[in-house]
């Protein structure tokens, strides 16, 4: 029989945890203190020191480490062995391109249902329910998995993710998993770097400017990529923009592109769809552009400007360029 813990499994990235595993942990941290489970993230690299110091500081009560490299493959059958000793309730997964793989095969391996792609997770005295989008994010789908272990995946942007508790400490274990030759398929001969890649990694900036189908062009969203650098941020766009071929699908922002929560957001030409707002929502600031006073997106911003984009958006760039000397 399963307990009442709940797993966070810890993508690393050059060592470092990815966003979305700390608001997972955080999210994970919020299930068990309402239930007699400990929040635990599970670290799968040969050094986890960092991500093990950052687990606990988002809430973690422990951590449990194989120090190995990480691929899918291994990591699923790795997930499958820890789980058949621990026994968790749940298990908490990114939706990146790797944590798809890997939930897709630590489900089959585990013989466990999985919900994929959730806006939500909830704990009721009659079960877990995941929430997840459907109808194009114009409805919530609540699943119910009523054999543990069960997984489920989670976009980055979808939690808040807060302050963490600088210090906090917590309980490690070290498990030593040998993985059989036959298990891994795959190996990593070499890593190429992708800078347009890198820019489009908006799950993890402060500051985004993102277009919709006002900015009227790809040439149009010239300025919001010049305003974007003079303020540190990235460049994100509606899902219009995107079906515009104005800009990649990568910058896509909504249910059906990337959640994103940046400390700030600022949104030109963007009429506010609830898709969009809901890949938005979790913004500590949202400053809202658009010509239509009417615009849906006023209802969600922090801060509203009815004017035309091609006028606010080089006078904001030239007033931050002044600012920063």
């Amino acid at each position: 029989m399963s307990n009442q813990n709940i797993w966070v499994f810890f993508e690393l990235s050059d060592g470092r945890p990815k966003r979305v595993c700390l608001e997972m942990m955080q999210k994970a941290k919020a299930l068990a203190e309402g239930s007699s489970g400990k929040a635990a993230a599970v670290i799968i690299d040969p050094e986890p020191e960092e991500a093990c110091k950052a687990a606990f500081e988002n809430g973690a009560d422990q951590v449990l480490i194989v120090r190995q490299k990480f691929f899918f493959e291994s990591a699923a059958y790795i997930l499958e062995k820890l789980a058949g000793k621990y026994e968790p309730k749940i298990v908490m997964i990114g939706a990146t391109t790797e944590g798809r793989d890997l939930a897709a095969s630590a489900s089959a391996r585990l013989h466990c249902g999985i919900a994929s792609e959730c806006t939500d997770v909830v704990i009721t005295g009659s079960g877990v329910f995941w929430i997840r989008p459907s109808y194009d994010g114009r409805l919530n789908t609540n699943i119910g998995i009523e054999e543990a272990p069960m997984i489920g995946t989670f976009k980055p942007g979808i939690f808040k993710l807060e302050e963490p508790a600088a210090g906090r400490s917590g309980e490690t274990v070290e498990e030593a998993i040998e993985v059989p030759a036959g298990i891994l398929l795959t190996q990593l001969l070499g890593f190429t770097p992708d800078d347009e890649l890198t820019k489009a990694n908006i799950e993890d900036a402060e500051i985004i400017v993102a277009g919709g189908r006002g900015v009227g062009s790809k040439e149009g969203f010239g300025q919001l990529y010049e305003l974007a650098a003079a303020l540190g941020g990235s460049v994100g766009a509606s899902r219009a923009a995107v079906d515009e071929g104005w800009i990649g699908k990568d910058y896509q922002i909504g249910i059906t592109g990337k959640t994103v929560a940046p400390r700030l957001y600022i949104g030109f030409g963007i009429s506010g769809a609830l898709p969009h707002v809901n890949g938005i929502k979790e913004s500590d600031i949202i400053v809202a552009v658009n010509t239509d006073p009417n615009a849906p997106i006023f209802g969600v911003a922090n801060y509203g400007i009815v004017a035309d984009l091609n006028v606010i958006c080089p006078a904001l760039t030239k007033k931050v360029k002044e600012m920063k000397g």
